[in-house]
């Protein structure tokens, strides 16, 4: 199989994990990635351990997101040094860093420094909370990030106070996006024959991350998310049942809907009290502790036999040794073994992404630092000495030029035909859209996509969801049947045409219907081909409902967030859903960019299964090299299973402050918490970080927030204040990202939802186009595709 990004170079200067994820996902789609370091002790992401794991001198997270890569070694103080890498950099394709704005224009190697070496490379950049504004030079870490954007506040029950996920999930998400935006330039690249510069941020991709609520709260007056009081409880915005529960000898997790047929199989008399579906979310806590009480009755085992049956969409909640052990998981083939230098082999995951029905695995590790300087240097005829240990290279070539006319977007010109729906798909859409595709979203007569009438809360915009809205905006509508030749003869039409056709119907239904790969490949032999499953083709789940609840439970995801006797903790938003969504456009870019240079098309696969897995690559990587121990939360302040203290967010006399990681003893002396000076190891950080959390938990009570900031953030400490959405939207560091925008549907109806996060040249990607009405674009479509046939479903 030929990777589709084969042949393509990326010098990576980036550090720590957002960056490296990105460079990591092109490393595994076929690009040749160089990480440049310091001599002798290589990133700072060497020495951030979770769980004081070290491999062969440097931490096993540093492990997990560099495999696949090759490292030199430089001094960038070093004119000489510099010089060398800068001959790397006039013949690479793709250039990224994620330090503080400014530094790399001090050394000379800032855009217009690059550009001027090298006017076709794409250069891309990751900051914490963008290049200007007042927070542009704080740092930009997981938890801090987290924490001032307000998504601390959608997991957990309302009496938890601000819940964070137990993952680096704005490095991971904000990773994704910038992978998206370098693919997208390198297409844009191939028409005009110039580079560009591609800019993501933590916080820009985690306020995308929460797109669908954030629009619910814009359009709703304000309204701030009001979580559920049952344990278990896993959206702020759905009702009853959705939710884990413990039953008699685990926990069942139950996704939305079918409250009727729970309420029969239970007898509950649940519906006497609550007949409509508007009134389930009003009752959700009082309708989950009647459905608590009853599912405690019986074994998990007995409520699945009784319940999937029904069509009820359920799951076990499984941990990570019951998840690795499950056949769902071992049909996917999702771990892998590196080999270390020593010959050891280190087990982690592969990347999600299948490409021409082929797994992606690699089994090159991380490297030492500077392992590859010598022969890079050598190959490429760098001018100098090189005093950094070096060995093995790789083969290069530099990918085709082709020249077209430019255009303002990077997808411009590009069409996809769209037939997926609910979350997960529509996601994937809309970040083509967002970047110039032309998306036909292929819906039903008369209901359309499903999504239209799945409410968050009671929010009804313009007689249709918030979700929908959310997730469709700067969309075509196409209503047909596809059970009727004459319509199904007008979507060939459109199949011929489009350069991408996707969707994310169960495994099957795509062959029945006759618009399977095959098929439209036969039709269509460029044609790049996406979807999306819930949990892989083949194996015993396969058809299994592929939502979002259910694929945190059998994934291990729920026990990483929420502290040590809170039971699984969902995480409250949809994010196997978008990860899934962020995983088909990554593939779906790489086979366009394929494509550019060999004409050829391609199928992209993705499940959620395996991008829930992907998510947690460095905690599952852990688990899988720690004996097989199961992740430990915190008794009190968790943030992460498998950092030491004092990681967490804790309260003060008037609010919240998140604390990242960072001295015990220097804290002890910032804060006047002479306690603290008894950890001086910085082993004792992970081994004592239940006493060590405790303490701090009680001094910081003492004062306020914004009196422990002014004594922490001058001393360079991690930190910041928890916000919600309403103090974050009045803040002037909101203000200067841009990242809300206002839409208009076709008739006029009007909403406030978030924009793309990545920034193209310095430019925002907005769009003014809302949501369309269902079929409001069919004669307009059969017209430009000059068909006979009638518009029957036109709105």
């Amino acid at each position: 199989m030929s990777l589709p990004l084969s042949g393509l170079l990326v010098i990576e200067f980036s550090q720590f994990l957002a960056a490296p994820s990105a460079g990591l996902r092109l490393a595994d789609l076929g690009a040749r990635v160089i990480k440049i370091e310091r001599p002798g002790t290589g990133e700072a992401g060497r020495q951030i351990a979770i769980k004081n794991l070290f491999v062969e001198g440097s931490s096993l997270v540093f492990h997990t997101i560099n495999r696949n890569k090759e490292s030199y070694a430089a001094d960038l103080k070093n004119p000489d040094d510099l010089a060398q890498v800068k001959q790397l950099l006039a013949r690479a394709d793709v250039m990224t860093h994620n330090f503080r704005p400014g530094i790399m224009e001090k050394i000379g190697l800032g855009y217009d420094d690059v550009r001027a070496l090298n006017p076709r490379l794409v250069y891309g950049v990751v900051t914490g909370y963008g290049s200007t504004g007042p927070w542009a030079t704080k740092p930009g870490q997981d938890l801090l990030i987290q924490s001032m954007s307000g998504l601390t506040y959608l997991s957990g029950t309302k009496d938890d106070g601000p819940t964070p996920f137990g993952i680096a999930v704005a490095d991971i998400i904000c990773g994704s996006h910038f992978a998206q935006g370098l693919l997208a330039a390198l297409l844009k690249r191939d028409r005009t024959g110039r580079g560009a510069l591609v800019e993501v941020s933590l916080l820009e991709s985690v306020l995308d991350m929460q797109f669908e609520l954030l629009t619910t709260h814009l359009n709703d007056g304000g309204q701030l998310p009001q979580r559920g009081a049952a344990r278990g409880t896993a959206h702020p915005y759905l009702s009853a049942p959705y939710g884990i529960y413990q039953t008699q000898d685990g926990y069942l997790a139950l996704a939305m809907g079918n409250l009727d047929k729970l309420d029969a199989t239970l007898k509950l008399d649940i519906l006497t009290d609550y007949p409509t579906a508007s009134s389930w979310f009003d009752g959700r806590d009082d309708i989950s502790a009647r459905l608590a009480t009853a599912l405690r009755e019986a074994p998990t085992a007995t409520w699945l036999a009784k319940l999937e049956p029904l069509g009820i969409w359920c799951a076990e909640v499984l941990n990570y040794q019951q998840a690795t052990r499950s056949p769902g998981f071992e049909v996917l083939g999702m771990k892998q073994l590196v080999k270390l230098s020593d010959g050891q082999q280190l087990a982690t995951t592969r990347c999600p992404i299948r490409i021409d029905g082929e797994k992606l695995y690699s089994d090159k590790a991380a490297p030492k630092p500077g392992h590859d300087t010598a022969a890079i240097g050598e190959e490429f005829g760098l001018v100098g000495s090189f005093s950094h240990q070096a060995s093995d290279s790789q083969t290069f070539r530099n990918a085709q030029n082709l020249l077209e006319t430019d255009s303002q977007k990077p997808l411009a010109g590009l069409m996809v035909v769209d037939f997926s729906q609910f979350l997960s798909g529509p996601s994937a859409a809309l970040r083509l859209a967002d970047m110039g595709a032309r998306v036909i979203k292929i819906e039903r007569p008369e209901t359309g996509d499903i999504c239209r009438h799945l409410y968050t809360s009671n929010v009804i915009m313009n007689g249709e969801s918030s979700v929908f809205h959310a997730i469709n905006r700067n969309k075509e509508s196409f209503a047909v049947d596809l059970k009727n030749e004459d319509d199904k003869a007008q979507v060939w039409e459109l199949l011929r045409r489009a350069d991408v056709v996707m969707h994310n119907y169960r495994p099957g239904v795509m062959e029945r219907l006759g618009f399977d790969y095959a098929r439209v490949q036969a039709q269509n032999p460029s044609v790049v081909y996406g979807e999306i499953s819930g949990y892989g083709s083949e194996g015993p789940w396969r058809d299994k409902p592929g939502q979002d609840l259910l694929l945190q439970s059998v994934s291990g995801l729920t026990w990483l967030s929420g502290n040590a006797d809170a039971g699984p903790v969902p995480m409250g938003l949809s994010i196997v859903d978008m990860l899934a969504g962020a995983h088909l456009a990554q593939g779906l870019l790489a086979c366009l960019v394929r494509r550019g240079r060999s004409s050829a098309g391609g199928l992209v696969q993705v499940s959620m299964l395996e991008s829930a897995f992907d998510f947690q690559f460095e905690t599952i990587t852990t688990f899988f090299n720690d004996g097989g121990a199961l992740p430990e939360r915190t008794q009190h302040n968790n943030a992460h299973a498998y950092l030491g203290a004092p990681y967490g967010v804790y309260q003060t006399s008037n609010g919240i402050l998140a604390l990242a990681m960072g001295s015990i003893p220097k804290l002890g002396h910032l804060l006047g918490c002479e306690p603290l000076l008894s950890y001086p190891e910085p082993a004792q950080a992970f081994t004592q970080r239940d006493e060590i959390k405790a303490t701090l938990a009680t001094h910081l009570r003492t004062n306020t927030t914004e009196a422990w900031l002014a004594v922490l953030e001058p001393a360079d400490i991690w930190c910041a204040n928890v916000l919600t959405w309403d103090k974050l939207l009045a803040h002037e560091g909101f203000a200067a990202l841009n990242m809300v925008q206002e839409v208009t549907m076709a008739d006029g109806y009007q909403y406030r939802t978030t924009r793309c996060p990545i920034r193209f040249d310095g430019e925002l990607l907005t769009s003014p186009i809302g949501s369309p009405q269902l079929g409001q674009d069919n004669a307009a479509i059969l017209a430009e595709i000059a068909t006979s046939q009638p518009a029957r479903y036109d709105a």
